[in-house]
Order: C-alpha cells, then structure tokens, then sequence
C-alpha cells in the first residue's frame, strides 16, 4: 500500500490546514494536472505519465534509492558521472507500491547505456501509470470518485475529484514562492525553494500546465522563471530527468504525426 506522508506526519485530506502539510511529488503533479472542480485532466495523458514517471523517480532519488546520471565503479570503488544512466543503491522494499515497482523496473531496463534514463521513462510510463496513480491517490483519500449523469440522465460516467483543494492550492502557493525567491531582490523574499518544489517547477514547465497555475504573471513569463527555478537548483537527477521527459513529450508528439 502505498503511504503519503507529510513533514509532519500523515498527510491529511480533510485537514489541509495542517502545519506544513505537503504531498509526495507526483501526488502534487497529478492535482496540478487536473481541473479541482470537474477533475478533467488538462493535458494529454501520455504526457503526464512520463511526467509522473520522472516524478517518481526524482522522489527515489531524493530518498538516496535510485542515483540518476552515475553509476558505481567497483574497482575504483567510487561513483562516476554517467549521464543517462540509473543505478539502483537501494533495492529493499519501501513499502510504497509505486517507489517499489519502479525500482523493480529500474533493474530490468535493458538499456544499459546513456538512453537508459529516457527508456526507463518511456516503459514505466506506458504500463498504466496514470491508473495506477489514481488508484494510490484514491486508496490514501486525496481522491475519490463519484458517479455523474450527462444528457438527462441517459450517460454516467466515474469522475475522480480531490478529497479537499488544499493540497493543490498549496503546491501552487509552493511554486509561487520558488518564482518570487528568484524574481525578487529584496531582503524579504521567501527562503530557497526545496528540491522537490524546484523539480515540481521544472516538470510543470514541460509539461506546459502553467496556464493552469491561476498566476497573475503572464503565461511565457511564468515558464521562464519556472525553468529558471529548476535550472538553478543545479541539481543533477532534476536536470536529467526534466530534460528527458521533455525529451519524451517530443518523442510522442513525432509518434502522433507517423
């Protein structure tokens, strides 16, 4: 089963105004790539499982599970930079079905060279990752599903919605914060984002959501700034992995044209 725990504890849906209650990254990607009232997904679903798939990834890697861009010499007995590459550091069970299926996956990637990263991302992503998602979110209570009935009845369909919008309302307010530490130069401006806020704010950038981030900024300034945030964490796995999910969205759209 798979947990969601906050900075201080629990997360809990019907308490968002917990003392800094936040989501795991591809919780808060999933909110943010959905519409909070109707639930209707804003992007295509292709693109958001590569999404969630890097997001997942970057979780490992914060977590010291998965490294991302090096690879362990054995005989040197040192880790050398290897871009591309993805070596599991920690293969014991997590207790997260999602952490622990993609570190299974991570190990039978055939792709041992520097297309590994972006093949992973593409095998992980297309094995009903977006169902698999949604299923964790609803098995925690950050979504449920209700029933709706179309054209005077004659048409039900599922609907997933968010338990409580708090959680969406508060990865915005995340990334809002990450834009203005940068943006602005007074000594007031908010502390340095985290890694996860920074990686949520490059992954928001290729995946072109943030016309949904309901910001007062314009939409190409705020993509600007965005990709500027992540760029400027100077962390390796982010880097990596955002530019690979980039990568795929292109490899998807030249798909669609074939």
């Amino acid at each position: 089963m798979t947990t969601y725990a906050t900075t201080t504890g629990k997360a809990d849906p019907m308490n968002p105004s917990g003392p800094r209650s936040v989501l795991p990254l591809h919780a808060e990607l999933y909110l943010l790539a959905h519409n909070d009232d109707t639930g209707a997904l804003l992007i295509n679903q292709q693109s958001l499982e590569l999404g969630l798939a890097g997001a997942l990834l970057l979780e490992l890697a914060f977590a010291e599970h998965v490294a991302v861009g090096y690879d362990y010499d054995e005989f040197r007995r040192q880790w050398q930079p290897r871009p591309g590459r993805l070596t599991v550091c920690q293969s014991q069970a997590t207790g997260n079905t999602l952490w622990d299926a993609a570190v299974a996956t991570i190990g039978q990637t055939r792709r041992r060279d520097e297309q590994q990263l972006r093949a992973w991302l593409r095998s992980f992503a297309s094995a009903d990752l977006y169902e698999r998602t949604r299923a964790a979110l609803v098995t925690a209570g950050l979504l449920q599903r209700t029933r709706r009935r179309r054209l005077a009845g004659l048409i039900t369909a599922d609907v997933y919605l968010p338990v409580h919008y708090g959680f969406a309302v508060r990865a915005r307010a995340r990334i809002r914060d990450a834009v203005a530490h940068h943006a602005q130069s007074s000594r007031y401006r908010p502390t340095p984002p985290s890694d996860e806020s920074s990686a949520l704010c490059g992954l928001i950038t290729v995946l072109e959501l943030a016309e949904f981030l309901y910001d007062a900024m314009p939409v190409d300034e705020l993509n600007t700034w965005l990709a500027l945030v992540a760029e400027r964490q100077n962390h390796t796995a982010i880097t990596a992995v955002v530019q690979a999910v980039d990568a795929g969205r292109g490899d998807l759209a030249v798909a669609a044209i074939r």
